[in-house]
Parts: C-alpha cells; structure tokens; sequence
C-alpha cells in the first residue's frame, strides 16, 4: 500500500468537533481516487495528515512505508498540487522556472543542465503547455495555470499525487489535459489522489472515498454514489 491511515481523528486549535474521526482508509499505487465530500468534512485535512503537516490525536497515517510526520524524507516522494487559485500569481517567474521548482524536489534530481531542461519540457509537453514555457505565470489562463502547476509535480517524478481540486474554473481543454496525463501516471504505477467538487464525469475514477469526517463510504463510483448516506449529503449540499 502506498498509504495507509489507522483510525485517524484531529482535531484544530482547541476546536470540541473532530476535524476527522476514527478515519481508517488505505490507497495503493497504481489507482486513482476521488475523495469526496461537503464542506468542511476533512477532505484538506486528510490530505495534510498525509504529508506529515499535521498532528493526530489518535492514530496514525503511514506513507510508503514511513510516518510523514516523522521522516521528511519521503516527502520528496510525493508531490502536492494546490488549487491554482492559492499561487501568487505576481511573483516574476516563467512557466519554466515553475516547473524547474518540481524537478530540483525530486528525489532522482537531475545530475546536469541538458537533463534538468529534458524533464521540465517533458513534464510541459505532457500537459499541452510547451509552448508557454518562457511565458511569465501572471499571464497565464487559469486553465493553464492548473496544467503547469501538475506540470511541476510531473517533473519531480513522485510516486504520489495529491491534487486540490485541480479542475476548478478551468476550461474543458485544460480538464482534458489534466485529466490525460493523471491516467498516464496512473499507468505507470503512480498513486493519483485528488479532491474536489466541481466533476461530472466519475468514469475516470477507481474509487471514490466519500468523507463527512468519517469514511462514509468507499468503493467504486457506481456503489458509492448510489449509497444513500451519500445521496442524501449531495442533495443538501444542493440546496
């Protein structure tokens, strides 16, 4: 497995609620999950859990083998995409000095300049954003926004994926271009964990793990989203 969480509950700055609660999940290499939920049901935070940044009350998160939390090291082995949203656009950077950032990251770092500039026009051609990589990133669509920063977690070459609502406000062409280049890593052995809201088309999805603090439900897209429990939370969330 390539993580694997045992009974997990956190909880925030004192806060009397669980931001999860006896949480036990497992994902392994070679898949790609949704995780699902409302609002506020612990989707960041389990995130966050599984790259060591934050603290359980009880239980405990293993990646590839290790505690997060503990050995730093197996960080560099995963790679992590933000919403685009949360990226200062402002600062004076190039698409290519983006991607170069994923690259430098990775543990199999280039040993020369000729193959650091192979994996940063690879990890771009592999997103359909080649042609942008001497564009500054404030000029960039927030479509292309998205594809470049997956660009950057392509180029650190990790064995785990964990996206932020990587489809949010952006254009079909860049959903497909994302969506295209998780299915090749996915391929390749890679675990591609995202969360978010804003899909329509489950099909491309292995599992959905569906949280409301708890594991709600967990299986195929078919099983969990004729669960009840879940139906129920997505029509509330609707009206």
């Amino acid at each position: 497995m390539a993580v694997k969480v045992f009974g997990l509950t956190v909880f925030y700055n004192g806060n009397s609620r669980p931001a999860l609660e006896d949480v036990t999940v497992e994902f392994r290499k070679g898949e790609m999950v949704l995780l699902m939920g409302p609002n506020g049901a612990g989707k960041s935070t389990l995130i966050r859990a599984i790259l060591g940044l934050v603290r359980p009350a009880a239980g405990r998160v293993e990646v590839l083998g290790t505690d997060p939390a503990r050995d730093r090291s197996v960080r560099r082995r995963i790679a992590y995409v933000p919403q685009a949203r949360s990226l200062n656009v402002q600062a004076p950077l190039r698409v290519r000095d983006l991607v170069e950032m994923g690259a430098l990251l990775s543990p199999k770092r280039p040993d020369h300049d000729g193959e650091l500039a192979r994996r940063i026009e690879t990890a771009l051609e592999s997103v359909g954003l080649l042609d942008k990589i001497n564009a500054r990133i404030a000029h960039l669509s927030g479509g292309q926004l998205a594809r470049a920063l997956l660009a950057r977690a392509l180029a650190q070459d990790p064995e785990i994926y964990l996206l932020d609502e990587p489809f949010e406000s952006i254009d079909a062409a860049s959903e497909a271009a994302v969506l295209r280049a998780l299915r090749s890593e996915r391929e390749r052995g890679k675990l591609v964990l995202v969360t978010e809201h804003h899909i329509t088309d489950f099909s491309e999805f292995d599992r959905i793990v569906f949280l409301n603090r708890r594991v709600i439900a967990s299986g195929r897209p078919d099983e969990v989203l004729s669960n009840r429990s879940v139906t129920d939370l997505l029509l509330a969330g609707h009206r």
